[in-house]
């Protein structure tokens, strides 16, 4: 767990940001943490995004997926350049701010990052920081349009609701409010915001934030990232709401007229839950909290939790407790349910091999 001290001033020291490269680099753990299927809502544009790189040759550099399986889909903040104040910023910037690392902060976060040495295919970055991190800079825009400028304009649309809802919350019910509704691995004990992450050794020592940047990702599913300035500005991302966008089975679309709304037609799983059930359902292939699912359903918790409650009485998903976390995933008769009526998935445990 990371802890931030939050600022003690709470004029002008929160603000919410979008960051295409902060997106870049989650997509790209959530596809390096699950082989071969990633969870729902994400499992459409998980196949059509390996498709789409397989058929452009590209490959994500070794040393980067090593980085986030060793924190589970974190990085060293090296990477993640916090957003700048001035209105959208494209990738092209943010990767043009990641070149200007020293390499002595890079060598000094993965020491701190791995104390028991760095890893073996983590040393190339290491013993050549600038070299590594430029091609980072040329793979990343080719990663992105073949595998996130198809679902470019919901990822837009997701973020920017997500950040008018934010700033609402912060302008008419003040810092507290909106950081006690993060979702996601991010919660607030009093002065201090915690990050449920398992960065090894904690990969950012932060004394205390002078200033706090919010940034809502699609992709945020499970983990937090955390960037830190010289100035002291700290960024931490959390889940949007609504990455149910996603996924092609619950995007509504047009109905015969006189046909009521309700599940989409061949969809046995809907027709026996329900839809929002259903999503649930699909949504606990890998472990999940339920403000996770809450966020990514666009559901509100206490719809999620209703639904969890009675899928773990029909012994259909199991709880477990990890720390101060509790999480759902599908049990036994689960994973049967999904395979059997959603469309013959295959139903797969998380996987740390390679993407």
């Amino acid at each position: 767990m990371i802890e931030i001290p939050l600022p003690t001033s709470d004029h002008g020291t929160i603000r919410i940001a979008d960051s295409r490269l902060w997106e870049t680099l989650g997509s790209i753990g959530l596809l390096s943490a699950h082989r071969g299927l990633t969870p729902w809502p994400y499992t459409d544009w998980g196949r059509a995004a390996r498709r789409s790189l397989t058929r452009a040759g590209l490959t994500v550099p070794g040393w980067l997926v090593r980085l986030q399986r060793a924190a589970g889909g974190g990085l060293p903040t090296f990477l993640l350049p916090v957003p700048p104040p001035a209105g959208r910023t494209g990738l092209a910037e943010e990767i043009a701010q990641l070149r200007t690392v020293s390499p002595d902060r890079v060598r000094e976060e993965l020491e701190r990052w791995f104390p028991q040495g760095v890893p073996v295919d983590v040393r190339p970055l290491y013993a050549d920081p600038g070299a590594r991190l430029a091609e980072l800079g040329s793979f990343l825009p080719r990663y992105w349009r073949a595998a996130l400028a198809p679902v470019e304009e919901s990822l837009r649309a997701v973020t920017e609701d997500d950040i008018l809802l934010r700033a609402r919350v912060l302008a008419t019910q003040g810092p507290a409010k909106l950081l006690g509704g993060l979702r996601g691995p991010v919660s607030r004990r009093g002065g201090v915001l915690r990050l449920h992450d398992g960065a090894p050794g904690g990969p950012v020592a932060a004394s205390g934030a002078s200033r706090l940047v919010l940034v809502p990702l699609v992709f945020g599913r499970g983990v937090s990232l955390v960037g830190a300035a010289p100035d002291g500005v700290t960024a931490v991302s959390y889940q949007a709401e609504g990455a149910a966008v996603l996924a092609r089975e619950v995007r509504p679309g047009p109905r015969p007229a006189g046909r009521p709304a309700g599940p989409a037609v061949g969809d046995r799983l809907e027709i026996l839950l329900g839809r929002s059930r259903a999503g649930v359902v699909r949504a606990l292939v890998a472990p999940t909290t339920t403000s996770d699912l809450a966020a990514t359903l666009g559901l509100a918790p206490s719809t999620v939790s209703e639904h969890l409650t009675s899928l773990v009485a029909a012994g259909v998903v199991r709880r477990n407790r990890a720390g101060v976390r509790v999480l759902y995933e599908l049990d036994g008769a689960g994973v049967v349910l999904l395979r059997q009526l959603d469309n013959g998935r295959r139903v797969d445990a998380p996987s740390y091999e390679s993407i």
